[in-house]
């Protein structure tokens, strides 16, 4: 029996080995990944937590709420221990499974001629074993899968903490924003409230027209009209960041900060080789691959013959007294190999080869559009720099001529529209620097999140006890 079994062993070895063999998957080859980006400003790694450069314990606080109380979080938490549970139940199969079988059964038999009958008892009590002998891999084929799709759910779960963590920033940076513009505001218009006392002043002397003052007013009115458009804005912003740390829109919330950050240079963006290591959006498309190799592998590991090994054992009489007193064992090895099954089989292996050629070409877009969010954030942050000095700059020239107009304008030499102008320029520049101030700071978390951090969170942030 043990030679027998040893041949048979031997003949599906030989016959698997020469059916397929596993390969090596190579998504890229030499020189498709750059070396470098076209902005290198340093090939140190990547800051880990990024956004405690931004040194406020406010926001630290707020990303540590959000990080508790996320719903999103939680939820991508819960995937994460599906695909844990998934691969115990696809590891199961490596091991003989057992079965316990109590079977009381009573029946009557009647007998047709005299029209008696009498009650028959029947009592069984056993175990029943069967094990698939793993001769190609399939069974550990299909755990690798679980394992792979577990990893890549686990960065799922960090790529969602990333992407937490960024929106919270933005979010934080939008209501000081908002702020600012606010108090702007409310200066611009007690400085054009000022300008027009004085041409109305100027116009009870016969210094000015009255055009001077509906100009003037009309200036003071565009302000007033900007302050709900912004008032609006930071409400919004404060109702998406209790929505991020899990609470109810109408929130109240504390937020003490009112002037945007001062962050110079580029922030360290390593080389491009990094991405692989830090993303976690690549490192879950790369373990996605994977598994599809994987599942490739099972799927034509199901075309070849399959050996089953079956025990049972039971104990069985006529009543529970005499239970174990006769017993029966029974072994048996069950051959199968397909024939014919209408080529679902191979359909089936058809299927899974499309499905890793189709991982594969995700995974090269993945990092390719990780490449390009990197290489378009370190463009604009260098430009956007640039932008901002050059405004502060104009801004600066326009203050100059505006005292100018000014003076000319009190001495009688100009009329007051060269004046209007030139308030109308500065208070405008002044507003387009906060905007574009705030831009440039969502460039720099734009492109810390394109990096990835490097951190791997395999704990939940929260501390509620997810349900069953």
């Amino acid at each position: 029996m043990k030679y027998n079994l040893s041949v048979l062993s031997l003949i599906l070895c030989f016959t698997g080995c020469s059916f397929f063999n596993k390969k090596q998957i190579e998504p890229f080859k030499s020189g498709q990944i750059p070396y470098s980006y076209s902005i290198q400003n340093s090939i140190k790694k990547p800051e880990t937590s990024w956004w405690l450069s931004f040194q406020n314990n406010e926001l630290n606080n707020l990303i540590d709420n959000a990080l508790t109380n996320n719903f999103s979080l939680e939820s991508s938490w819960a995937r994460l221990m599906q695909a844990k549970a998934q691969v115990i139940a696809a590891g199961s199969s490596q091991y003989p499974g057992l079965n316990l079988n109590f079977n009381p059964m009573v029946s009557k038999k009647k007998d047709q001629v005299n029209g008696t009958g009498s009650w028959i008892k029947d009592i069984s009590l056993g175990v029943m074993s069967s094990f698939e002998i793993d001769f190609w891999g399939k069974i550990k084929a299909k755990k690798k899968a679980a394992n792979f799709e577990f990893n890549a759910a686990s960065m799922d779960y960090n790529t969602a903490v990333i992407s937490l963590i960024s929106e919270v920033v933005l979010c934080w940076i939008d209501i000081i924003s908002e702020k600012m513009k606010k108090e702007l505001l409310d200066e611009q218009l007690k400085t054009n409230q000022t300008y027009l006392k004085l041409i109305q002043i100027r116009f009870q002397k016969g210094l000015a027209s009255s055009i001077d003052i509906y100009q003037q007013q009309q200036v003071v009115e565009s302000i007033i009209s900007q302050m709900p458009l912004v008032e609006a804005n930071e409400r919004l912003n404060l109702n998406n960041i209790n929505i991020l740390c899990g609470k109810p829109p109408q929130s109240s919330i504390s937020f003490n900060t009112k002037k945007l950050p001062k962050l110079q240079g580029i922030p360290l963006s390593g080389l491009p080789s990094d991405l692989l290591k830090n993303r976690p959006d690549i490192k879950a498309a790369w373990n996605r691959l994977q598994a599809a190799n994987e599942n490739l592998w099972s799927a034509k590991a199901d075309q070849l013959p399959s050996l089953t090994l079956s025990g049972y054992g039971s104990f069985q009489s006529d009543s529970f007294s005499s239970l174990f007193e006769s017993w029966l064992i029974r072994l048996s090895s069950d051959l199968t190999a397909p024939i014919f099954d209408g080529s679902r089989r191979k359909a089936e292996t058809d299927k899974a080869c499309a499905k890793l050629n189709e991982q594969l070409m995700q995974y090269k877009n993945i990092v390719y559009n990780a490449l390009n969010e990197v290489e378009n954030a370190l463009i604009l942050i260098k430009q956007q720099e640039i932008h901002v000095s050059a405004l502060k700059q104009e801004r600066n020239t326009a203050q100059k001529a505006l005292d100018e107009a000014i003076n000319r304008y009190e001495k009688g030499l100009i009329d007051y529209l060269p004046v209007l102008t030139q308030i109308l320029s500065v208070q405008k520049l002044e507003r387009e620097i906060i905007i574009q101030e705030t831009q440039y700071l969502h460039y720099r978390v734009q492109l810390c999140r394109s990096l990835g951090s490097g951190l791997t969170f395999d704990k939940p942030f929260h501390n509620k006890k997810l349900k069953e």
